[in-house]
């Protein structure tokens, strides 16, 4: 007696259904399957639905034991029989899992590779970039010369420092002097709260590929706005309430040497290693944030531009050179009013006094030469460092100078006399001294970041060393009231200090 069995399973049907078009007789679960997924028998692949099947009566007897399962020795072959198929899936699967493994990983190193090629095309546009932008700057900046005239000699033709600039400059030393002298600061921070100066923020704002910042400046009417200059040759300003780059200013091909914020205008100054010094203006008349135009560039020097100063007026600024050689400039017109050449040494720095009127430069030779602005002329030397002087600082009520070399000291002169009244002793070679916009304390950045204060009125002790950076301090600037510090240096970041 033969037994129905299902077409697809090959094994007797629970529930049988037979289809007449095709013949066969089917498990009803599995083809209902088929047919809802293919619309075909799987058999004979001819067009099925749920209509063509038609039920059977079945016997609902348990089925027998097969004869292999009737012993002990039976059941274990059926069992090892089942544990091999098992063990070969198994196999299979973990086969396929690495497979799949290894294809994934493959796929995760062409994707990196892809990234890394489309990060390095987009630094090489960036640059490309910023190329025609400076080139589009000097095309614009570039005036036709009148009939007769050389480029050279167009170059070399000065405004001269006429009566009337000068007095204006007398005029702006006289205002100042009188109001200097009632000038007082109920909102200064006390030597207390100095000294519980703790970091708030630390910002990475330039590049790794050229890891280092080397100057800093705080607006002095607004703690927020803070400008920056790097190594990678860019120019950074920076939003401190938001803690975010509010612009970045290209243009300069070498590391920028100094950055400076104009405190009544939204102008940034910059100088920078290829021997030149820019101005940037803000495109907006409300918004500092904004973008920014390049609209002067100096190109007086032929060596590295170490040092730009504004005058109380801010109508005009200085530029310092390696080359032995400063230069006064109109900052409306962008042209040199004056530029004083063949110096006894090539300037590290320099720096108006808070009058206007003298101008002291910071020189490789190891000392200090105070310039009369209006006879351009040498008035006094300072000597006693014993290292090069590339930082320089004026106290606001005029009457004392810090100055900083590379032989890891720090020197207070009085101008009244001069004498040098006070040296003080840092740890590795001065980059940067600053004192604040009171006189009152003056910040110095060494292998460390430290800040003195006056004792007494001649003299300065130590308020506190921040040790928060994991390289040398590069620049410093103190903020409104002495309140806030901010610090850069060539671990790549920008922290800013808080009374906390």
């Amino acid at each position: 007696m033969s037994t129905i069995v299902c077409a697809i399973c090959a094994q007797p049907p629970e529930e049988p259904v037979f289809a007449p078009k095709t013949g066969h007789v089917y498990e009803k679960r599995l083809i209902m399957k088929h047919v809802e997924s293919s619309g075909k028998c799987p058999v004979t692949k001819e067009e099925l639905s749920q209509d063509d099947l038609v039920s059977m009566k079945a016997n609902k007897a348990v089925r027998p034991r097969p004869a292999s399962a009737t012993s002990i020795p039976g059941m274990l072959t059926l069992l090892q029989s089942e544990w091999d198929a098992l063990m070969t899936e198994t196999y299979e699967l973990k086969m396929h899992l690495d497979t799949t493994r290894k294809q994934l990983s493959h796929a995760l190193y062409q994707h990196d590779a892809a990234c890394r090629v489309v990060a390095r095309l987009l630094r090489e546009r960036d640059a490309s970039r910023a190329q025609v932008v400076q080139l589009q700057e000097q095309l614009a900046n570039s005036r036709p010369l009148p009939a007769g005239i050389s480029a050279a000699a167009d170059e070399e033709a000065e405004m001269g420092l006429t009566p009337e600039i000068i007095e204006r400059m007398t005029q702006c030393m006289k205002a100042l002097s009188k109001t200097r002298k009632k000038r007082e600061f109920p909102d200064l921070a006390p030597v207390a709260d100095v000294k519980r100066f703790s970091c708030a923020g630390s910002h990475p704002t330039h590049q790794s590929t050229a890891p280092g910042i080397l100057c800093i400046d705080v607006h002095k009417a607004d703690d927020n706005r803070i400008v920056t200059g790097g190594l990678d040759s860019q120019v950074i300003l920076f939003d401190a309430q938001k803690e975010k780059l509010a612009q970045k200013l290209l243009g300069h091909t070498k590391k920028v040497t100094t950055v400076v914020l104009h405190p009544t205008r939204d102008v940034v100054f910059s100088a920078s290693q290829d021997t030149t010094a820019r101005v940037w203006t803000c495109d907006s008349m409300s918004d500092w944030r904004s973008s920014y135009t390049c609209a002067h560039q100096v190109r007086k020097h032929c060596g590295e531009v170490t040092d730009i100063t504004l005058h109380p007026l801010g109508d005009y600024f200085t530029t310092a050179s390696t080359d032995k050689s400063w230069a006064l400039h109109d900052l409306t017109s962008g042209r040199v009013v004056r530029h004083v050449q063949d110096c006894a040494s090539p300037f590290g720095c320099m720096k108006f006094h808070p009058d206007g009127l003298i101008l002291a430069g910071g020189c490789d030779d190891k000392t200090v030469n105070v310039w009369d602005v209006k006879e351009q002329k040498v008035v006094a030397t300072l000597e006693g460092h014993e290292g090069e002087i590339k930082a320089l600082s004026f106290s606001e009520n005029g009457y004392y100078l810090a100055t900083g070399s590379r032989d890891g000291a720090v020197k207070i002169w009085d101008l009244r006399k001069p004498l040098n009244i006070q040296t003080l002793t840092v740890d590795g070679p001065v980059n940067s001294v600053r004192f604040d916009s009171t006189g009152q304390y003056l910040a110095v950045g060494a292998n460390t970041l430290q800040v003195f204060n006056f004792e007494t009125k001649s003299s300065l002790a130590p308020t506190c060393e921040l040790k928060d950076h994991q390289g040398p301090v590069m620049g410093v600037c103190l903020g409104q009231h002495a309140r806030s510090l901010a610090s850069v240096s060539m671990d790549r970041t920008m922290k800013i200090f808080t009374i906390k």
